[in-house]
């Protein structure tokens, strides 16, 4: 992770492990960060839920930025990456 006042942005990506393809890919301000994992949990309920939002915009707060989180669900086949743009 790089420090940068700049990061407004959080993206996140839910990806099917087995075949690769996205099932979802959201990226929207930091400001509605508990917005878009809510819809994230739509496709992957279990591996979202256990996102700390607030330790994420905290650390984005203090100028982190790149892949903050990545979360694998082996049950689901699922992996789950939340970044700060």
């Amino acid at each position: 992770m790089s420090n940068s006042t700049s990061a407004k942005w959080l993206r996140v990506i839910v990806t099917d492990m087995h075949s690769g393809e996205k099932k979802a890919n959201v990226r929207m301000p930091l400001s509605l960060a508990n917005f878009g994992l809510k819809m994230a949990a739509k496709y992957a309920t279990d591996s979202v839920e256990c996102i700390d939002v607030a330790e994420v915009l905290e650390a984005a707060k203090n100028g982190a930025e790149g892949k903050m989180v990545e979360v694998e669900d082996a049950e689901k086949g699922e992996l789950v990456e939340v970044f700060v743009e």
